[in-house]
Parts: structure tokens; sequence; C-alpha cells
């Protein structure tokens, strides 16, 4: 027995390196097919011609919904002043910015096209959660390809998107700088009730049928 244990322990301590290593820039392969696979099925969706409006939305945030990590998104765009926020505060954010981080990955993806998307690279992301960018390029009819950088972070096996910088625009930052000046003018409620608006009404098959 105390010799199984002792085998027991020692595979145990040969399994824990590969378990550090469960981050993206040590996966830089898998990172880059987790980008292709939102990228390919994103334009699935915007190509089928049989959905309306609401459910292509539906469809479309589905994607982005298992793709992206919006809690952390969510918490860096606020930064500071997450900690600060009440407990009702944080629930009533969290809950507007479901809506409005999917809205704006939805504008994003409308103005890069979504046709076609090449993956030209990666680089490792600053810090120390072992985070990459897949770098990418999206073909237009007109004028020089579109870049789009989607920083992706891998936990438990599973890859997720924590940023994208569009054309040289950092989606996290330009946001926090955004939300900053929104609680210094209006406080955290004001944020909220301007995230609801920014957010629009959310298609619904009611809406679609009229």
């Amino acid at each position: 027995m105390k010799r199984l244990l002792t085998s027991l322990s020692f595979l145990l301590l040969l399994a824990l390196p590969g378990q550090a290593q469960d981050t993206a820039v040590d996966d830089t392969r898998g990172a880059i097919d987790f980008i292709q696979r939102v990228a390919d099925e994103t334009i699935a969706v915007w190509s089928d011609a049989k959905m309306n409006e609401a459910e292509r939305y539906q469809a479309f945030r589905a994607i982005f919904e298992d793709a992206t990590d919006i809690e952390l998104l969510a918490r860096g765009m606020l930064g500071r002043h997450y900690r600060t926020a009440s407990s009702d505060q944080r629930q009533a954010y969290m809950a507007a910015m479901g809506d409005y981080i999917i809205a704006e990955f939805d504008k994003r993806m409308a103005q890069i096209g979504f046709k076609t998307l090449a993956v030209t690279g990666t680089k490792p992301a600053s810090g120390k959660h072992g985070h990459v960018y897949v770098k990418t390029e999206v073909e237009r009819d007109q004028g020089e390809p579109i870049l789009a950088d989607w920083r992706v972070r891998k936990k438990d096996g599973k890859f997720q998107i924590v940023n994208l910088e569009f054309e040289g625009i950092n989606l996290m930052i330009t946001n926090r700088d955004v939300f900053a000046s929104k609680v210094k003018d209006e406080g955290v409620d004001g944020l909220i009730t301007w995230l609801k608006a920014q957010s629009g009404p959310i298609p619904t098959a009611a809406a679609a049928s009229e």
C-alpha cells in the first residue's frame, strides 16, 4: 500500500506541470482554431437567409456568450469603480453589460463585414495570465483589409475571448475611459441607465413578424 501511494504521488507530481501549461500562450494552435470556429459560426449565421432578425440575433448571441468571458470584460471596463459599487449596483451592472457587450461585438462584426477572415499569426499578450492575441485580417470589397486582434484566454481547457483590438482601437480600454467619465458625471446608476439605452431593444420574434 505504501509503495502504491508513493507511485500515485509521483504520477500526480508529473501531472502538475501539464496543468500549469493550461494557458492560451502555450496552445496557440488551439487559440487559432477557436477564433476560426467562432468566425465560421458567425458567417454561417449572417449568411442564413432563412433567419429573421430575432433568430439571427439570438444565434449570434449564443455564439458570443459562450465564446466570451463577459464577466471579465465587464469588470475590466468598469475598473476601480467595480470595487466601490454596492452589491445591487454590481448585479444591475452585470445584467446590463450582458446586453451591452453582445451589442458591441455585433456592431464590430457588422463593421468588419465578416465575409472572410484570415488568421495572420499570434503574439503573447501582456500580463501574467498566459493570454495570446490571435491576429486576423478581414478582406473588403474595396480598400485594405481590416485588422482585428482577438485576445484569448484558456482556462480549464476552454478558450474564451477577453478583449478585441479593432483597427488599433482597444475595446476594453476605450470603454473603460467612457465608463469612467459616465461614473464621474452621473454615478454608477447613471452608467447603468446609459448602458441599457446603448444596447437598444432586443429583437424578438413578435417584432420580426411585424
